[in-house]
């Protein structure tokens, strides 16, 4: 549970503002049929995550615990100072020759390639060990913040106040990032949140 409640609020904050709540936007406005976007967005990214949860659960069984903490801690920071950089608007057209759905599950498998999302879940799933839980919550995170931008369109999103959003998410990302950080050097109180002997031992 905690490691599908992690992935669930980390992926969640850091999709806000993101290029594929941009991308839901486009494909509804364009496609005008929210249902086979819907779907086609869900297998995209739920491919795209539990391709990065197995990468991540490999990459941590050859990783020293003690650079585990060091590692989830400077990743945190990384996405906190990536939040405030400008995603650009694609526009997606569709092909004549491809479903809607199809084109929406590619569209979406291929945006978070190399995404601040995709370096969340390599480094959570190899943080706690687990990849249906960090794919499953990674997965509605995303589709929490863009299902509806899709359903909602163009009007819903303009009307958010995206710039405060993303400074909030930027700073709880670097706080975290911070507190891991501190708790694996040692400067925090007796209970280390963050130490393989205590943390991912309470998680197994």
């Amino acid at each position: 549970m905690e490691a599908f409640l992690a992935s669930l609020f980390a992926v969640g904050i850091a999709e806000i503002g993101d290029r594929s709540l941009f991308l839901a936007v486009l494909l509804g406005v364009q496609f005008k049929r929210p249902w086979p976007v819907f779907w086609g967005m869900v297998v995209g990214l739920f491919t795209n995550q539990a391709l990065s949860a197995l990468l991540g659960v490999w990459l941590f069984s050859i990783i020293s615990p003690e650079w585990q903490g060091w590692i989830v801690g400077s990743v945190f920071v990384i996405m906190a100072f990536w939040m405030l950089i400008p995603e650009e608007e694609k526009s997606f057209k569709q092909r004549s020759t491809g479903s809607i759905f199809l084109a929406s599950a590619l569209a979406f498998f291929l945006l978070e390639m190399a995404d601040k999302t995709q370096l969340a879940v390599i480094t959570l799933a190899g943080a706690f060990e687990a990849f249906w839980p960090v794919v499953a919550g990674a997965t509605l995170g995303i589709l929490a913040v863009t299902t509806p931008a899709l359903f909602l369109g163009c009007r819903f999103a303009a009307r958010l106040p995206m710039k405060f959003i993303k400074i909030f998410a930027c700073s709880l990302f670097l706080l975290i990032g911070c507190w891991i950080l501190l708790d694996t050097a040692g400067f925090l109180p007796q209970y280390s949140f963050f130490q393989p002997a205590n943390f991912f031992e309470d998680l197994r």
